[in-house]
């Protein structure tokens, strides 16, 4: 582990491996030891995940305004400076994906394979399984954090949430309690409110390989969006694995099995 400073940001970060690089980010509330589930081992690759801006052990918070795709992707390229990283497979989960396609348009010469896992967002900002965040930032901000649950409870938008999607609902509770919550709050206001991309015309230049990965049901990820970025993506593919939110270890086992096989189709 260690951390590099830029922007007046102390970025989290863990490498690990020996061969060519494969960058993985996180989803939104997340932090590097989501993916590192996700991927298991990967022998012959060196693995580096990190902890976006006010994500994780990354401190501080810094302005709201930078809570960007765009910026994130500016973050990631100056990572992968300081640790020599001239390009690599990228990939990411839920916001991570979002991340790493954003990098992919604005280093298409660094970015040699992309993985998507679970794409939240298409081309427009707030997707409708997002649409509660912002609303939760605002609670924090003028609630504090007990009665600012408590408001965030009884929202139709949460409720909609718990219904669809009760590991989603659960998990934005957690995070609206967490240390750093209200410092952090940003991160729920304006990267829901962004989006990977305006125009489905950005990807159209993209030549390297992607893999597109979804799973069903999954309210706040459909598998619509990842069947759309497979079909967007010049070179993508689309696959489909279990499901996260009922079994965990199944949905990983068969990703890794398709990122390997994904993986040895770049190495040819």
């Amino acid at each position: 582990m260690g951390f590099i400073e830029h922007d007046g940001i102390r970025f989290h970060y863990e490498i690990a491996g020996e061969g060519p690089a494969l960058v993985f980010c996180h989803g939104l509330t997340g932090e590097l030891n989501q993916p590192k589930q996700l991927l298991g081992s990967l022998p012959g690759y060196r693995r580096l995940v990190w902890d976006a801006r006010g994500h994780g052990a990354t401190s501080p918070v810094g302005p709201a305004d930078k809570f960007t795709f765009a910026q994130f992707a500016d973050d990631l390229a100056v990572l992968m400076d300081r640790l020599g990283i001239q390009s690599a497979i990228v990939g990411g989960i839920s916001m991570g994906a979002a991340v790493a396609t954003r990098s992919a348009i604005q280093y298409p010469q660094r970015v040699r394979g992309l993985v998507l896992v679970r794409p939240a967002w298409l081309e427009q900002p707030l997707p409708e399984g997002l649409r509660v965040y912002p609303k939760a930032a605002a609670c924090l901000e003028r609630f504090g954090v007990e009665e600012g649950r408590k408001s965030v409870e009884a929202m139709p938008e949460f409720q909609r949430m718990r219904e669809q999607s009760p590991e989603s609902a659960m998990a934005l509770l957690d995070q609206l309690s967490a240390p750093g919550a209200i410092e952090r709050r940003a991160r729920l206001d304006r990267i829901p409110q962004d989006a990977p991309i305006r125009d489905w015309r950005e990807v159209q230049g993209l030549r390297m390989p992607a893999l597109v990965v979804g799973n069903e049901p999954d309210w706040v990820h459909p598998l619509s969006y990842a069947v759309t970025w497979a079909e967007r993506l010049p070179l993508g593919r689309f696959v489909q694995v279990p499901p996260k939110s009922v079994d965990f270890e199944r949905h990983a086992t068969a990703f890794r099995s398709h990122l390997a096989e994904f993986l040895r189709s770049i190495a040819a």
